[in-house]
């Protein structure tokens, strides 16, 4: 292998075993469903198997080397790389770098939280619990998959767990009316209730995902054509950023837009569409953007997300908060970026100003919600936070024009650097919103945000750890949000000003927001009909103290992410610079 990639140290095949994991966990499933096992030893099975994949990842995470780099690139580490269909020269390829470890971690930190937050599902439990580890494993094997024909099934099959998770254990519609303040709670629900919002949300969620990856699947098949008649045919994602970025592969010194370009003429394109190698770039920089943009959520792709995340049941709600809206943003940086770098810093007016709209939309939109759905609050959120990793990828991407290049350089690490650790923050903060959203409907049986108040009095523990996890979502200073976000702003005002002043408007917005969330749910006077409202018990406790210790620990040693993604973020941005040179 070439110096960039490097196998495991010990000749171990951690990626697989990290990989193989979850579908053990699914035989374990079968096992226990042949046994005619109780559902409660499931429950438990499954969530302390899910310990496996957070050993596997730490003793990856433990030898994995930061530091390292070569031949331009940062070197992706603990790869495994072995051919699989030799005509079309797909490759067995898996590695983890500084940009998909943290994300791995926060996979296998997210899942058994997940798994402890389903305790309470009686209908189904082995399938819920068997698609809890599909999920899983999908989500796993977009991060770690190298070569774009795993990487497209993993990315693709992510969809299908998460479908039906929302689509059988999501809201009743007399849950939803009442969340939204159709119905009273203290109406029965009628008896018939055949879950319509659900079904759309799940569809919704589906469709879009699946039309966006249309785009991006046409792109890869005519890159493996052109390549192939450049004489390099490849899958092979590493290969195509390095050629992307105009580094030499095996020989092959044609910059990837001049790759396209060529075969475009040779087809005989040109002379229909005309134009000039940016414009074919163009085109495959919106094939790769689009599909990304809508898992992301970036404006005006964002409306499937309020409606999937508040009628996902809890579990559902925390994977898909947490971890597979970082599945967009970590496509843009392996795949847009490095593959597409003229047209990305062409277009990245465009993504600022996309992200901006997202910022403040989601922001505004949390507001609104301030006397609804806490689940749809908490959902647009999430589009706020999600449009800063927008921002700073557009940021990376953005020619920064009189700002001298060293000090262009040291903005867009910040910008990158920013965007992992937001993405780890907003996963472990905004996972812990849904957890606790979960806990409260048990306790009240309503996610509306009318029928609390005064909590506090009651249950004081609960209070508190909410407290605790709003205050991380909104970036208090001393929490991982807060370094996330400065380093996103510190990374995008050196070459994207005006765009980053105006984002301040979201910061501000969605405190407010989560703010007055957490008053009328804890605040004020009691609610009589929730005099009796049990505080928070050790088991749920214990479930949400790992996200909030987190959450501080990477607020004041932010290093502990920032130190795996610091190396790859400035190798990034020194061969992105030297592709305009």
């Amino acid at each position: 292998m070439p110096a960039y990639l490097i196998a495991s140290p010990d000749g171990i095949p951690w990626l697989t075993l990290l990989l193989l994991s979850p579908l053990v966990g699914l035989l374990l499933i079968g096992l226990a469903g042949l046994l005619r096992l109780d559902d409660r030893i499931v429950k438990q099975g499954v969530t302390i198997w899910m310990l496996v994949p957070l050993i596997i990842a730490g003793l990856v995470t433990v030898g994995f080397r930061p530091a390292l780099a070569a031949e331009g690139q940062s070197v992706v580490q603990f790869v495994e790389k072995l051919p699989w269909i030799d005509a079309l020269r797909v490759d067995y390829f898996l590695g983890v770098d500084g940009i998909s470890l943290p994300l791995v971690l926060l996979t296998v930190v997210m899942a058994p939280i997940a798994a402890l937050a389903s305790f309470r599902v009686t209908e189904r439990v082995k399938a819920h619990y068997a698609l809890l580890l599909l999920l899983e494993w999908a989500m796993l094997g977009y991060f770690i998959a190298l070569d774009f024909f795993f990487f497209f099934i993993f990315w693709e099959f992510s969809l299908v767990p998460a479908f039906f998770l929302i689509l059988l254990w999501g809201r009743s519609d007399a849950e939803s009316a009442e969340a939204s303040g159709d119905r009273d709670p203290d109406t029965p629900a009628p008896a018939s209730d055949p879950g319509d919002r659900r079904r759309s949300a799940a569809l919704t969620f589906f469709i879009y995902t699946m039309a966006g990856s249309l785009g991006l699947l046409l792109l890869f098949q005519f890159l493996y054509l052109a390549t192939r008649a450049a004489g390099f045919p490849t899958f092979d994602l590493i290969a195509l950023g390095r050629l992307g970025q105009g580094l030499g592969v095996d020989g092959l010194d044609t910059p990837l837009r001049d790759i396209l370009f060529n075969y475009a003429n040779q087809l005989g394109i040109t002379g229909v569409l005309g134009g000039g190698p940016l414009l074919y770039s163009s085109i495959a920089f919106w094939a790769i953007f689009i599909a990304f943009a809508i898992k992301l959520a970036v404006w005006p792709f964002h409306t499937w997300l309020p409606a999937a995340y508040s009628e996902a049941p809890t579990a559902g709600s925390i994977l898909l908060a947490a971890v597979m809206s970082k599945m967009g943003a970590y496509g843009m940086l392996r795949l847009l970026l490095p593959l597409v770098p003229d047209a990305a810093q062409y277009f990245a007016p465009v993504i600022g100003a996309l992200a901006l709209v997202g910022i403040v939309a989601g922001a505004f939109g949390a507001l609104a919600h301030t006397g609804g759905d806490i689940k749809r609050l908490i959902g647009y959120t999430s589009i706020n936070h999600m449009g800063y990793v927008a921002l700073a990828v557009a940021a990376v991407a953005a020619a920064g024009a009189g700002v001298p290049d060293v000090s262009l350089q040291d903005s867009r690490a910040s910008a990158i650097n920013g965007a992992v650790l937001q993405m780890v923050a907003h996963g472990l903060s905004t996972g812990a919103l849904f957890l606790l959203a979960g806990l409260l409907y048990q306790r009240t049986r309503t996610y509306h945000l009318g029928a609390f108040g005064g909590l506090r009095t009651v249950a004081p523990v609960f209070a508190n750890v909410m407290g605790v996890a709003v205050f991380a979502n909104l970036g208090l200073p001393g929490m991982a949000g807060f370094v996330g976000e400065f380093f996103i702003f510190r990374g995008a005002w050196a070459t994207l000003p005006l765009f980053t002043l105006l984002a301040t408007i979201g910061l501000v917005v969605t405190a407010l927001a989560l703010l007055l969330m957490y008053r009328r749910v804890f605040l004020g006077p009691l609610n009589e009909r929730l005099a009796h409202t049990p505080d928070m018990h050790p088991t749920e406790f214990w479930t949400a103290l790992p996200l909030l210790v987190l959450l501080v620990l990477l607020g004041i040693f932010p290093a502990l992410i920032m130190g795996l993604t610091n190396t790859t973020a400035l190798q990034v941005v020194q061969v992105f610079m030297q592709a305009f040179t």
